[in-house]
């Protein structure tokens, strides 16, 4: 592992510079499916990727006017593993539109906001990343 300007160089990374990856612990609500769940462990960094597909009806709307989905909507759980001490706020999109996701700390994944007017239609994909430390 090359040590990169300003790193704290500590145990855990000049003991476990190699990645560890994860693909299990993500378990989708109702109405959704889980396509893509990996999460890389390096020297105690987690980089989590996820991707559920929409599989029931499509969601009209669901921001409203104002982009606020009320009440958040819960897409999927971690286990774990995946979970951030504090609540991480990301970025969430099915590349045609784009909104905003928590991921808390008991493992809840929920949908916040979206882009006012736009629908998600069944079979589009919904895809978030979140970096934390533990």
């Amino acid at each position: 592992m090359t040590w990169q300007p300003g790193q704290i160089i500590d145990a855990d990374g000049l003991n476990n510079p190699t990645p560890t990856t994860i693909t299990t612990g993500v378990t989708a609500a109702s109405g959704w499916v889980v396509t893509l769940q990996t999460l890389d462990i390096v020297s105690g960094v987690r980089i989590a990727n996820v991707v559920v597909q929409r599989s029931g009806a499509d969601i009209t709307n669901p921001g409203g006017t104002s982009g606020n989905i009320t009440p958040d909507l819960e897409l999927c759980t971690v286990a774990d593993d995946w979970r951030p001490r504090d609540s991480v706020y990301v970025s969430c999109s099915t590349g045609i539109g784009d909104g905003s996701m928590r991921i808390q700390p008991d493992g809840s994944c929920q949908w916040l906001t979206w882009i006012p007017g736009a629908s998600v239609t069944s079979g589009s994909s919904m895809r978030w990343t979140w970096t934390f430390a533990r």
